[in-house]
């Protein structure tokens, strides 16, 4: 019997977060299940529906039916080419609880304030808006207001989430590094060179961090280029077989 506060830290990565499901699969075949949960960016996402007591086959059905072009809610702004209510809106639709304090374990949401300067941890409030903050890329989503302050993506000081997951309350810790661990070489061009650099910066400011879990899984699969997935199924069963080879070190940590 599992003695021991369980945390699982979800990384930030985009569309890399499909990773997230295979590890929430085989944790549930091994009937192991957290305590609590932190997420970064699109790692909020699979916070979320993990917290919101979702089986693995409920968020399954409803990443199968999921688009990205359904949460681009594309406008002429100054401030960003992505709104960002659509994800919002996706995410309540998909979650019955209408706050964060109300989900089935203690949930934990990052995001950077870009007026204080700092990382913030967002416990309580609406779910949609809290994911569309820590997924709110700087440039490319508007970044969301909130009493008085201007918010955007969680991953920019919190790659993945650990230290917030410790300070939450979790004895054992896993982190699930979707973003850092496979960077390929850059090309020239001027895009890819930019995302390589933010990518290369965030990784190493987060590394100490990500490797102060107990428990750190890197799934060996990285997308090819910068565009949308070509296979969801590969990304989740990259996912699964990386917290399969790692189940049971984590039994041996929760006795």
């Amino acid at each position: 019997m599992k003695s021991k506060t369980l945390g699982i830290a979800f990384g930030g990565g985009g569309l890399r977060g499909y990773m997230h499901l295979g590890i929430i699969r085989a944790l549930e075949e091994n009937n192991i299940t957290a305590d609590l949960v932190t997420g970064s960016s699109a790692g909020s996402i699979a916070t979320t529906f993990y917290a919101s007591g979702k089986s693995y086959a409920e968020i399954e059905n409803i990443i199968t039916e999921f688009s990205e072009f359904d949460v681009m809610d594309f406008v002429l702004s100054p401030n960003g080419i992505v709104n960002g209510q659509n994800l919002a809106e996706w995410i309540n639709a998909n979650v019955l609880q209408e706050k964060l304090s109300q989900m089935t374990m203690p949930i934990g949401i990052t995001a950077t304030n870009m007026t204080t300067l700092e990382s913030v941890l967002i416990i309580d409030g609406d779910p949609g808006e809290a994911v569309q903050t820590s997924s709110t890329i700087p440039g490319a989503f508007v970044p969301v207001e909130h009493d008085h302050h201007l918010l955007v993506d969680g991953g920019i000081l919190n790659v993945v989430p650990v230290h917030y997951a410790k300070s939450m309350g979790a004895k054992v810790i896993i982190a699930v590094d979707i973003y850092c661990a496979n960077q390929p070489q850059s090309e020239i061009k001027s895009l890819s060179m930019q995302l390589a650099t933010f990518r290369l910066l965030a990784c190493r400011h987060s590394e100490q961090e990500i490797n102060s879990a107990d428990i750190v899984i890197r799934p060996d699969y990285e997308p090819e280029g910068n565009g949308l997935f070509s296979s969801k199924q590969d990304a989740i069963d990259a996912g699964y077989q990386a917290m399969l080879t790692q189940i049971p070190k984590l039994k041996a940590l929760l006795k």
